[in-house]
């Protein structure tokens, strides 16, 4: 080694076919005390044809320049077939690098709960809390009858008895001229829920054939008090048919007179595409976000992790291509993204196919047919979104300088997936023009909700396919450059 250089470095001396002693992988010489790649098998810990000085940096001592690496590159021995014995097993050393960091993921309780717990737990309560907070809130104000104030209730006995004998409202009757303000404070307090008042020669009024006019007081803000207005609202339409009906018998007409047409309407939508909508509203959400979330630590520990532990110098010290150390850490992200996505996929549907039609009381109308196609299509396109996501968050984490950092980058990418899955959880969109499926996330969430629905196309099924991959494509060179980059590895 130079003198004029002042960091540490090594150099292969003699290649392993002129020795005649087999290669040691460079992989088994990692030492953390001198933060450096160092075999462990001699007496003296280097062997003779590597040469050694010390260096006033750790950094500089752990990373030789860009011309230094060059220089070891087209001095490092050769494989059997001729080229750089860098490129020599290259699988073997992707599942090096893949099974170490599903290790280091497996090891993290953090990544564990957002791969396993949430979505198996925390996504089902999600799912299913709302409606039966809503059913047992229904079921509850079925069980309490309504009270609902009469004032004039002596201007139209027969309707103040007739409504109480339906037994749908509690009536409380009050004369005409009663305290209005304090039966409005009443019913601010909860103790009525509905006041409604008659006016002065309502009978009279009936009688004449007149409309009279009804005042009702509600308090909207109360679910209670809705459902009484709701109430009396109905209840007061059926005496009115009544009255009406009454009026026409008298003069030898029929009620058919006031009802020129009769409306019935038929749905023709399958059981399986109602529960496919069902689905589709919710599960693409869930895949798009999921694809980010599942493996945002483990995306995090890969690139940002790795320099504030100061462990990455040593790992692109060895002589392996910076792609394939990509290549291993984009498959244990990736990895850890498709499990959540598959748990959350598998706890939701069972949420929202088998146990939400027991808690709403349709346990019989809800079921889902799904192809072999569709689901080949819809695992095709999910695992290629994760891969997406996996690359742009490992290129993220890389190019960021800390922790924190890597976590606002993809807490960023996170909210900005989510946008558009909000978008098509609540408007239907239907006849998206075939440019639409090239664009990431869109062309994720209308496959995914279509071949739910069973409306998928082949068109495009093919073009969301080969959009992705080509995005999957970019989003891993992109990855690959920033790894490889100093200026953007070492940035400050």
């Amino acid at each position: 080694m130079s003198r004029r250089w002042g960091w540490m470095c090594w150099r292969p001396g003699r290649s392993s076919t002129s020795s005649g002693k087999a290669a040691r992988p460079a992989a088994a010489y990692f030492s953390p005390a001198t933060t450096c790649w160092r075999p462990t098998g001699s007496a003296t810990g280097w062997p003779s044809s590597w040469a050694v000085r010390s260096a006033p940096s750790a950094r500089r001592a752990t990373c030789a320049g860009r011309w230094a690496r060059r220089r070891w590159r087209t001095r490092l021995p050769t494989g059997s077939s001729g080229g750089p014995a860098r490129w020599t097993g290259v699988w073997d050393k992707i599942r090096a690098v893949w099974f170490r960091e599903m290790l280091d993921t497996v090891r993290d309780k953090r990544t564990l709960y957002m791969m396993i717990l949430l979505p198996i737990v925390l996504m089902p309560v999600i799912t299913l809390i709302g409606p039966y907070m809503t059913v047992r809130q229904q079921e509850t104000l079925a069980q309490e009858v309504p009270v609902a104030v009469v004032v004039g209730s002596e201007q139209l006995p027969q309707l103040v008895g007739w409504i109480e004998a339906t037994g749908a409202l509690a009536i409380e009757a009050l004369p005409a001229g009663a305290d209005l303000g304090a039966l409005e404070e009443r019913l601010r307090e909860g103790d009525v829920h509905l006041i409604v008042e008659l006016p002065e020669g309502a009978a009279e009024r009936l009688l004449a054939e007149q409309p009279v006019e009804v005042r009702v007081v509600v308090e909207a803000g109360s679910r209670r008090s809705a459902m009484a207005a709701e109430l009396f609202k109905a209840l007061l339409g059926r005496y009115s048919d009544q009255l009406v009906a009454m009026r026409l018998a008298e003069r030898g007409l029929s009620q058919q007179l006031l009802e020129p047409f009769v409306l019935q309407e038929r749905d023709i939508t399958p059981r399986e595409q109602l529960a496919g909508r069902l689905l589709g509203m919710m599960v693409p959400f869930f895949v798009v976000v999921w694809a980010v979330a599942g493996g945002m630590h483990t995306a995090i520990d890969a690139g940002a992790g790795e320099k504030e532990r100061n462990s990455l110098e040593c790992l692109i010290m060895t002589p392996v291509p910076g792609v394939v150390i990509v290549a291993g850490k984009f498959l244990a992200v990736a990895t850890v993204s498709f499990v959540a996505v598959l748990l959350l996929i598998a706890s939701t549907s069972v949420s929202l196919l088998y146990l939400l039609p027991r808690i709403i009381g349709a346990a019989d109308t809800v079921s889902v047919h799904l192809t072999i196609g569709g689901l080949l299509a819809l695992m095709a396109t999910m695992a290629l979104f994760v891969g997406l996501m996996s690359a742009v968050q490992l290129a993220m984490s890389v190019f960021s300088k800390t922790f924190r950092e890597a976590q606002a980058y993809v807490t960023a990418l996170m909210f900005a997936v989510m946008l558009p899955a909000m978008y098509l959880m609540f408007v239907e969109e239907t006849g998206a023009a075939l440019w639409i499926y090239l664009i990431p996330v869109l062309n994720v969430l209308l496959v995914c909700r279509e071949v739910l629905m069973g409306t998928a196309g082949l068109p495009q099924v093919l073009v969301t396919l080969g959009a992705l991959v080509v995005w999957v494509a970019l989003a891993f060179g992109l990855a690959v450059r920033a790894f490889t980059h100093e200026r953007v590895l070492f940035r400050t």
